[in-house]
């Protein structure tokens, strides 16, 4: 073991440190080449950002917001909770160390949850409202579930102190990760279930949803990193794979107003309703851009900060159903798969691009912000098949 460990380390250093001059350099060449280039204004034609969008609890309603900061995982407050089930036991009964107890729950299997505002954690001061906390409310960061049809609301306490609180830990999915999650509660989930419970009648095994729970990430807990089949590395720091909250991969969405209209465009000749943006749930949305010209940029620069485009996202079921009603149709991914489907599989649509921001220390973003775009390459799709969930 011992020699295998002396021959070992220097290759794993050796890789590592690699990677780190790489990171490095690709930053200073980007930096140098930003400095360097000639920046042309054109007016109201320059690209900007028209539309920011913060998702607190994944799959539920999104909420535009004028500003938004930056952090380590995307923008801040977005999608740091989700909701989970439990995985039935494996074969054994016992879920080993480190193994799933419990795997997300999306839209793509419980539509109506489309119907759920969540707000952005917030002071609270309202003591008649339930809540998931006992803790001094007055002194929490409360983020609200609410449901136009429902006139419960319930409070999910996210200041330090309250997600401290929340002692029943799971370890949950999110695709081909697992990550230490905390349970809000008996009153959010009560409420998640009740809107949610018709959803999965029409399945075999007629789901009710009765076991869904709300949990949020835990600051200690080792953070979710994304994949590093697909990081450049000036996305990188130190050598580090950049952090990821609760999104399916990556942790920023950028989607352009153009290419909307040239799928809306598609639609409309079919005689078919156009969509609205808010089916992609994306982060950032921009326009002045030709359509789909995003597919290409490499890095761009929003604000005072610094996006490294990763590769496109592809489109699934949630992408038909209306972020309003959650009733779910056909379209669009019956007008994209005859333009946009890009990937090894046939079955693989793309729409907007995932993306990491660099440096995100003291780092804000707002609507009207101008985007410049640094560089371009080749576009990225997904090397291996989308999973289907």
């Amino acid at each position: 073991v011992t020699l295998i460990i002396i021959i070992l380390t220097p290759i794993v250093l050796s890789r590592r440190l690699r990677i780190i001059i790489g990171s490095y350099l690709s930053r200073c060449h980007l930096h140098v080449y930003h400095g360097r280039r000639k920046i042309v204004e054109n007016g109201d034609k320059s690209p900007c950002v028209t539309g920011i969008f913060v998702h607190p609890v994944k799959s539920l309603r999104a909420v535009s917001v004028p500003s938004c900061r930056l952090d380590p995982s995307g923008l801040e407050n977005d999608r740091r909770l989700m909701l989970v089930k439990p995985r039935p036991p494996p074969n054994s009964g016992v879920f080993s160390a480190g193994q799933a107890t419990h795997r997300f729950l999306t839209q793509r299997q419980a539509p109506s949850l489309a119907k759920i505002n969540a707000s952005l954690p917030s002071r609270n001061n309202n003591s008649s409202e339930s809540s998931s906390s006992q803790n001094n409310k007055s002194a929490s960061s409360v983020c609200v579930l609410s449901c136009d049809s429902n006139k419960q609301k319930i409070n999910i306490d996210l200041s330090k102190k309250g997600i401290a609180s929340y002692t029943q830990h799971y370890l949950a999915g999110v695709w081909d990760d697992t990550i230490e999650v905390a349970d809000v509660g008996d009153e959010a989930a009560k409420f998640v279930q009740g809107i949610i419970r018709h959803d999965g009648e029409e399945d075999d095994a007629g789901d009710t949803f009765g076991d869904v729970r709300v949990v949020t990430m835990i600051p200690s807990a080792k953070p979710r990193q994304a994949s590093e089949q697909y990081v450049p590395l000036a996305a990188m720091h130190a050598g580090q794979l950049p952090a990821v909250g609760l999104t399916d991969g990556f942790p920023i969405l950028i989607a352009s107003e153009s290419s909307l209209a040239e799928l809306n465009r598609r639609l409309i000749s079919k005689g078919k309703s156009p969509i609205p943006m808010s089916r992609f749930r994306p982060n950032i949305v921009v326009t002045g851009t030709k359509p789909f010209e995003e597919d290409t940029w490499k890095a761009v620069k929003i604000g005072n900060a610094m996006f490294h485009i990763v590769k496109g996202c592809p489109r699934c079921k949630q992408s038909c159903t209306d972020q309003l009603t959650g009733e779910r149709g056909e379209e669009p991914l019956n007008t994209l798969a005859e333009f946009r489907a890009l990937g090894n599989n046939a079955e693989d649509v793309y729409f907007a691009q995932n993306a990491i921001a660099q440096n995100t220390a003291g780092k804000s973003i707002r609507v009207g912000d101008k985007v410049t775009v640094l560089t371009r390459g080749d576009p990225v799709w997904d090397m291996d098949a989308v999973q289907a969930e």
